[in-house]
């Protein structure tokens, strides 16, 4: 929940409770002396009048609100104990103050006020008498909230342990019901500030879902507290996995177990499961993979592919904790220098960090932002560490000498540690412990150096240390972290959610206009933070699946391109340059402009001439026949493209051609087809024996003298097909086309299949690809020269 929130929500809370605290108390005080009423004037006497509906429904209304507040607080689930408990309290109170008064030589006081109170709370009835007739008489109105307050805390109670008995039947319903889900696959105790973060920036109309095989584990429990739904599956029998009624409706994943090997076997069954059911592409995806330099290779090598449909990261302990670090002393002022002291995966992920924070820097600083510090490596093995960091740098095409890296070879000592302090002076030297060995008691290096120079910040590793930022120092500036998950709530969720971010800050950074969609990232619009991040999605889309490159250039030395030389080009010259040629450049900017057209009008905003955020009106937003009609929307459609692919190149993610792109063809549609529109949903079979899935609405086709029909959707049909008359039609337009390898899985619309050999693979202006068996593509299509 975002500050802001958090603290008009406290406000309202507060203001609830003294209200409610202090209405209950005045009932309760005129409940045991009932004259004190009679002298307070009439605008004021009627609250509190026995009989009076109007009271009894003040107060609850309060106390009900207040409650609620309580709830949305602490967003547990069922009937909240504190809410049950406070109910029983305000019974409890207002019974004995009622009561108070009810004593004869049969019912003693004190003790006759108690027991009546008791029964009351119990669900008895309020009504009691003494020897001499009915008490309290007249009934007190503090009487009836104390029963209605008593009957409302049973009544939680019981549905409490409802809930906590049918609780996974009815996690399973709420599930079902939801329109969308974010799903965490069996995270564990590291992972718990990670779901934190994950329901912290929680789409509202996504639920959370947590998939374990314990739902009992303190995480777990946790995450159920955020209002989490909870599935228990059998991990080891993968069909209770593949088998939820989820898969359809995937919004975000993150497999979180510590186990990477796990966590790829279950993507595998995940993406096997949602390419049978779901045909969207670039889902973010979040791998769990602790090892820095296997998460760089994975996360490299899964960037790309037309089989994919994820936008995937990995995430591990090791680069979080140190990003956290790095953090915590780049906010130090004038800190210029950082010791890394000892030999660690940790050692290699601050490494990686420090150029992944020096790319984004040469592509966007902030106003005010320093030169990032130098990073020293000490260590008997310290140059292994280096040349290691610098092959997997080469290894991504990233450059390897910025920041500078140094590393000095030998052990870490106290006297090693101060001479490198004195040199670049104790104000400006941070230092990282990242070996056990350093900060074991006989050695104790951390506290001699804190002890010797107290105004340097020091970090020693402690496998004890609690995982939060706000650590105060023990000694001088010493501080001990632990690895961990531990994900503040102001990281982006993924390396596409921090491109889409520093994308926005760069573009607002050059506005010269403050409008809503140029505010700063954490006041941004969610519709402005989605736009930014459709754009990142939509173009690792259109890069595969229309301009036939892969965004996987793990292995390949980076490319001659100037970032600076290229941008003064046209458009289509800068996309020339990066590999897409006119054709190509055209139908990738296409499909840009109208995903945007339909992220916008999804939300609500229409065509106007005259651009109005505040009434969701823009002026580019038209069909892609009226940008291809004006020289100056078809020049800003472009120019969009290329600023795009050239930001995310900045950024490290840069594409090439695939391997079997080059053998891609430009080839005309021939003939006609006899085509029928089906209003219902209805199933075919291509010569793989593979079953298709067509929607109702879509085009049921076949050639004059066949068969065997084929699905195709209503608007591919009729950009594709011209009428002739009655169920004939001729086709239309170009698609590209190119030989499928033997046994070739492919994507189509309709579902998954495999190419035969002799098949051909074709590509419409969409993207959408499709194997055509060789004699019927001879009879369909033919090359243009």
């Amino acid at each position: 929940m975002p500050r802001a929130a958090a603290s008009r929500l406290s406000t309202v809370r507060a203001g609830l409770g003294i209200l409610a605290g202090l209405s209950l108390g005045y009932l309760a005080v005129v409940a045991a002396w009932p004259g004190l009423r009679d002298g307070l004037p009439p605008t004021i006497s009627w609250f509190g009048r026995p009989n009076s509906a109007v009271t009894i429904a003040i107060v609850s209304v309060l106390v009900l609100l207040f409650a609620m507040a309580q709830s949305r607080a602490g967003a547990a689930t069922g009937a909240p104990v504190a809410i049950v408990a406070g109910l029983a309290l305000i019974s409890a109170i207002l019974g004995v103050a009622s009561y108070w008064r009810c004593k004869d030589d049969s019912h003693p006081n004190v003790f006759t006020p108690l027991i009546w109170t008791a029964q009351l709370v119990k669900g008895g009835n309020p009504a009691q008498a003494l020897d001499s007739g009915t008490c309290p008489s007249p009934m007190p109105v503090a009487l009836n909230i104390a029963q209605l307050s008593a009957l409302a805390a049973v009544f939680l109670s019981v549905i409490g342990v409802a809930v906590a008995l049918f609780q996974s039947r009815l996690d399973r319903l709420r599930t079902y019901l939801a329109p969308s889900v974010t799903v965490v696959v069996d995270p564990d105790e590291d992972g718990q500030s990670m779901l934190a973060a994950i329901a912290r920036t929680l789409d509202r109309r996504s639920a959370l879902l947590v998939i374990t095989s314990d739902p009992d584990r303190p995480c777990i429990r946790e995450a159920r507290a955020k209002n989490a739904r909870i599935l228990t599956v059998d991990f080891s029998r993968t069909e209770t996995l593949t088998s939820l009624p989820i898969w359809n409706k995937l919004d975000r994943l993150y497999l979180l177990s510590p186990d990477a090997s796990a966590n790829l076997s279950r993507l595998h069954l995940i993406s096997e499961r949602t390419a049978r059911s779901d045909t969207r592409q670039r889902l973010p995806l979040i791998v769990r993979i602790d090892d820095p330099w296997q998460a760089a290779a994975w996360r490299a090598q899964h960037f790309g592919g037309t089989r994919t449909r994820w936008a995937a990261d990995a995430v591990g302990k090791y680069e979080v904790t140190a990003r956290r670090l790095l953090d915590q002393i780049i906010a130090e002022a004038g800190i210029d220098h950082i010791i890394v002291a000892g030999a660690s995966q940790l050692s290699l992920a601050l490494c990686s960090d420090m150029t992944q924070r020096q790319l984004e820097r040469d592509y966007y600083a902030a106003p005010g932002e320093r030169q990032l510090p130098r990073l020293t490596l000490i260590a008997e093995n310290s140059e292994e560490v280096k040349l290691d960091h610098e092959f997997a740098c080469r290894q991504r095409g990233l450059p390897s000498a910025r920041p500078e890296i140094n590393a000095v070879a030998g052990s870490p000592s106290t006297s090693v540690l101060i001479g490198q302090i004195s040199d670049s002076g104790p104000t400006a030297t941070a230092v990282i412990l990242v070996d056990s060995n350093l900060t074991r008691v006989e050695d104790n290096i951390g506290t001699r150096l804190a002890a010797r120079y107290p105004a340097t910040p020091i970090y020693a590793w402690d496998p004890n240390a609690e995982a939060h930022d706000d650590r105060p120092a023990v000694v001088g500036q010493l501080r001990t972290y632990r690895l961990s998950m531990d994900v503040p709530h102001e990281y982006a969720q993924d390396r596409w959610e921090r491109a889409a971010q520093l994308i926005h800050d760069s573009y607002a950074a050059q506005s010269d206009q403050a409008t809503p969609a140029t505010r700063p990232w954490a006041d941004l619009d969610e519709f402005y933070r989605g736009s930014n991040r459709r754009q990142v999605h939509n173009a690792l889309w259109m890069v595969e699946k229309i301009g036939g490159h892969t965004w996987n250039t793990f292995g390949t030395p980076p490319d001659s391109l100037s970032i600076g030389e290229v941008r003064e080009m046209p458009a289509l010259e800068q996309l020339a340059l990066m590999g897409f040629g006119h054709d190509v450049a055209l139908a990738m900017a296409r499909a840009e402009h109208e995903d945007w057209c339909r992220y916008h009008r999804a939300r609500g905003w229409k065509f106007g001439h005259m651009r109005d955020d505040t009434r969701k009106i823009h002026d580019k937003l038209v069909d892609w026949a009226t940008v291809e009609a004006d020289p100056d929307l078809l020049n800003s459609a472009l120019n969009s493209l290329a600023t795009t692919l050239l930001q995310l190149r900045q950024l490290g993610y840069r594409s090439r051609p695939a391997q079997n792109a080059l053998a891609w063809r430009q080839f005309r549609r021939v003939g006609t087809v006899v085509a029928e529109q089906r209003p219902e949903a209805w199933s075919w079979t291509t010569q793989s024996g593979h079953t298709m899935h067509a929607a109702a609405g879509d085009w049921a086709v076949r050639e004059p003298d066949g068969s065997k029909w084929w699905s195709v959707g209503d608007h591919v049909f009729r950009a594709r097909h011209e009428h002739i008359e009655g169920s004939r039609w001729r086709r239309t337009g170009s698609v590209r086309a190119r030989p499928a390898q033997d046994g070739e899985a492919i994507d189509t619309p309709e579902g998954p299949t495999t190419a035969g050999a002799g098949d051909w693979v074709v590509r419409g202006d969409d993207g959408d690809v499709w194997p055509v068996p060789a004699d019927e593509f001879r009879r369909r299509y033919e090359p243009l020269s």
